[in-house]
């Protein structure tokens, strides 16, 4: 090789390196495009107004019950002679066991609501769809039907449970007919499960009403997509 050709062997060097750069050098813009388009959708995303209701229906009905486990611990510590759980199963064939089953469907309703929560953000952020027009009064529906129904004729089952098996009686000292305050309590369970009922199915015409209608289309976001396929 001659020194003549010297030159032309560190042009092609150079080249070489300056396109290994550029190549380089184009891979991180568009790693970097990615994450600023990853960025502002997300944060263009509309938060979930029924989903954040639900939320915070579901902490509230938490509490609750929470609060009810606390109130039966205290109970227990009040009468330290007589075992509350002992005293409910003595009859746990009888009135008894509907303390235990609205004690764990009051469980399973507040796992419930959170679940309805992820529903809605799903459908309200993923899906971009709005819950409008008559659907909106559905869903307010069952947020009350499972808040106020769901809640209620779980408590009244534990009242009942509590009170058929004579543990009321036994704590203030009365003798009322515990078959009594059972037939007081039917009516009001009834009702509010209805209500309870009631709120889950308009909650079901709500969703599925909302979710087969198309999206909520924007603008902004349509300009967005194009501005990003050009890069």
């Amino acid at each position: 090789m001659s020194r003549w050709d010297e030159p032309d062997r560190f042009d092609d060097e150079e080249e070489s390196r300056l396109l290994k750069k550029f190549y380089n050098y184009v891979e991180i813009e568009k790693k970097e495009a990615e994450r600023r388009k990853f960025l502002e959708v997300s944060d263009k995303k509309r938060p979930s107004v029924w989903g954040n209701r639900f939320v915070l229906s579901a902490i509230i009905q938490g509490a609750v019950i929470t609060g009810l486990t606390v109130a039966l611990i205290l109970i227990q510590a009040i009468f330290a002679d007589v075992s509350l759980i002992e005293f409910l199963s003595l009859s746990i064939d009888g009135p008894a066991k509907w303390f235990f089953f609205g004690y764990f469907m009051y469980i399973t309703l507040v796992v419930t609501i959170a679940i309805t929560a992820i529903f809605y953000n799903h459908l309200e952020t993923n899906l971009n769809r709005q819950v409008r027009g008559n659907k909106k009064q559905l869903a307010w529906t069952q947020l009350v039907g499972m808040n106020v129904g769901g809640a209620a004729t779980t408590i009244l089952m534990m009242f009942a449970g509590l009170s058929g098996a004579g543990f009321i009686d036994f704590a203030i000292g009365n003798e009322t007919a515990s078959s009594e305050i059972m037939d007081m309590i039917e009516i009001p369970i009834t009702g509010f499960a209805l209500l309870f009922a009631g709120g889950i199915i308009a909650g079901g015409i709500a969703y599925i009403g909302t979710y087969v209608q198309g999206p909520k289309t924007s603008k902004l976001s349509f300009a967005d997509d194009r501005k990003y396929d050009r890069i």
